[in-house]
């Protein structure tokens, strides 16, 4: 039986590392190889908003067809940041809005809503409730447990989101010998978080998707070909990592630029209430630097 993702055959390599690239898949390996992971990966389900509308999260109401709403979670201990991306439920059938008046038809593309853009610290006690005087910050998994949970149910589970993207780490950094201290505790708290959300949709609390996000797969994404992305292999020379921390330096860069011009210019994206906030402070900061540097 012919499928709907046949004229991929018909496609060049190059092509189809560009659509593997552009649609978060694995773009290395051959012809064929390439073809079965787009086959894989575009043919999986996509959560749909009534499929989180049919559980039920505790203390909140429930609306069908609300539309897509993508929390996406930059993973760090004193540094830890999230946004939430909204997007109408008919941006996927179609991906945009057909507006018919008496005389003429006109289609506007759908018009993804940024509403929340913040950091938190999760390395203290996020329990502003409790009576226990506030303790310094604490690594242990006694502390992290319970900040895990509170900053899932606080700031991401009442907004009842379809997808929560988390930022999958390394345990080496630019392929270094050591595993960094660090390191292990921004693992540890990530799989705090996996853990915590299992326990949600076992119990049928919450209905969304948890989708893991690679680093080098945004990279490769949002500065194709412009950078190196940094990533390095157990094994490899010194001169390797360095030229790797600087590939990583040059795209980090080149990210922050594109956010910067996307908020600044209105490029794509709509920013509401507090994510209008911070995007105001990104383009602060970024003027503020660039007075600086003259």
């Amino acid at each position: 039986m012919a499928s709907r993702l046949d004229w991929l055959r018909t496609c060049k390599l190059k092509q189809l590392e560009a659509i593997a690239r552009a649609t978060g898949i694995n773009s290395s390996g051959t012809k064929s190889v390439l073809i079965s992971h787009i086959q894989e990966g575009l043919s999986q389900p996509f959560n749909t908003p009534s499929n989180v509308a049919s559980n039920k999260l505790p203390r909140q109401k429930q609306k069908r067809n609300d539309g897509y709403k993508i929390f996406s979670i930059d993973m760090g201990i004193r540094n830890l940041a999230y946004c939430q991306l909204v997007l109408p439920s008919t941006w996927l059938h179609p991906s945009s809005e057909t507006i018919k008046t008496s005389t003429t038809t006109t289609t506007t593309p759908v018009t993804p809503t940024l509403r929340h853009w913040s950091r938190i610290d999760v390395s203290s006690p996020l329990d502003r409730q409790s009576t226990k005087p506030r303790l310094k910050e604490s690594f242990i998994p006694a502390i992290f447990a319970p900040n895990a949970h509170t900053f899932l149910a606080t700031h991401i589970l009442p907004h009842n989101p379809t997808h929560i993207l988390l930022e999958r780490q390394r345990f080496r950094s630019m392929g270094g010998s050591a595993v960094q201290e660090w390191t292990l505790r921004v693992n540890m708290f990530e799989a705090m978080l996996y853990a915590i959300l299992q326990t949600y949709m076992a119990e049928g609390k919450w209905g969304g998707e948890v989708v893991p996000v690679l680093p080098s797969k945004v990279v490769k994404y949002w500065v194709d070909g412009e950078v190196d992305g940094g990533v390095v292999e157990d094994g490899e020379n010194e001169k390797k990592r360095k030229r790797a921390s600087l590939g990583t330096e040059k795209s980090k860069a080149r990210k922050m630029g594109i956010v910067r011009d996307m908020v600044q210019n209105g490029s794509g994206i709509v920013l509401q209430g507090q994510a209008k906030e911070m995007g105001d402070l990104v383009i602060g900061r970024a003027e503020g630097k660039k007075s600086a540097d003259k």
